[in-house]
């Protein structure tokens, strides 16, 4: 089998596997929590206004106090039962508690019931069906040491359901980022796809032919005066692409008859290979930057393909 063949028949196999595991986790019924808003009272909405001030229940709001709000949405293919002592927690840091829980909205039909104290909210549903959502908003004190980077750092969600795994965590407007990101990973593509593809068309000036018994390198004049050794790499520019001969290392042995300028046959050179020419550090260095350059894109592009799916799969639930 070919190198060609077998690259082929592993990515084949990679793309196989990971478009089950694909399809396995789109079927999986699952529960995600998706950030609608994170504001800090006091520096967010009065940093431009020092006489003004915000009271909570007649105390002065200070920096460490945040209004939160955001959606619980329930996806898949089956709806979630839940027993008595089968709750969502929602949990903040230690030494920070919430101040206020509501829940604003929800999908038609469910019974919901939530109680805070501490640092936990748990929110106590009868029915979680697939496509249903719940929309809250709270008001939490967060510990002065506490760094808040967003809703991975703030925001800890347990339960104990059965079959239902951990619960994801998005910001919506990182959801509805995914065209710019796609736009950016084409531009980034470009450079690299435009090189690669020239790099597969091969030209006379990309090899070098050796002798196959010496293994010594022919002289590039011996190659343009004499026709067989000619059109000989002609047909190897013809018939090989870059990489293959890249992966293989060089071409397989050519039988070629070599006539002197006496007109006898040159026995020392029955047979020639040919490599492609030798890049150097600075040509290694310059294709690590364009694979790392082409492998950012990929990823950009495969993430900018998620957030169009999340997106459509989530968002409209809430019609956000």
């Amino acid at each position: 089998m070919s190198t060609e063949a077998i690259i082929t028949l592993i990515i084949t196999l990679i793309v196989g596997i990971l478009g089950f595991i694909t399809l396995f986790k789109i079927n999986q019924t699952k529960i995600v929590y998706l950030e609608k808003q994170i504001i800090n009272l006091k520096d967010d909405l009065l940093k431009n206004f020092e006489d003004l001030s915000i009271k909570y229940k007649g105390i002065e709001v200070q920096k460490n106090i945040f209004f939160l709000s955001g959606f619980i949405v329930c996806q898949g293919k089956r709806d979630i039962q839940f027993d008595k002592n089968l709750n969502i927690e929602v949990f903040i840091p230690e030494n920070s508690k919430w101040l206020d829980f509501k829940v604003v909205s929800n999908s038609r039909g469910m019974q919901i019931d939530s109680t805070f104290k501490d640092n936990k909210v748990a929110l106590s549903l009868d029915l979680f069906k697939s496509k249903e959502y719940i929309e809250y908003e709270g008001i939490i004190e967060i510990d002065e040491k506490t760094q808040v980077k967003g809703i991975n750092s703030l925001l800890d969600f347990h339960h104990r359901l059965p079959n239902i795994p951990n619960i994801n965590k998005f910001n919506i407007e990182t959801l509805k980022s995914g065209l710019g990101i796609l736009i950016i990973s084409c531009l980034l593509a470009i450079l690299p796809i435009l090189i690669i593809y020239d790099y597969h068309k091969i030209d006379s000036y990309d090899l070098n032919a050796f002798n196959s018994t010496s293994k010594k390198e022919i002289s590039s004049y011996l190659i343009h005066t004499d026709e067989n050794l000619k059109k000989l790499q002609n047909n190897v520019i013809e018939e090989y692409s870059g990489f293959k001969i890249l992966l293989d290392g060089k071409t397989e042995d050519f039988p070629i008859e070599i006539i002197k300028f006496d007109g006898t046959k040159d026995k020392s050179l029955t047979s020639v290979y040919f490599k492609l020419d030798n890049w150097g550090v600075m040509g290694w260095i310059f294709a690590i930057f364009l694979i790392l350059i082409l492998a950012l894109a990929i990823i950009g592009i495969l993430t900018s393909i998620r957030l169009f799916y999340f997106q459509k799969r989530y968002l409209n639930l809430i019609k956000k």
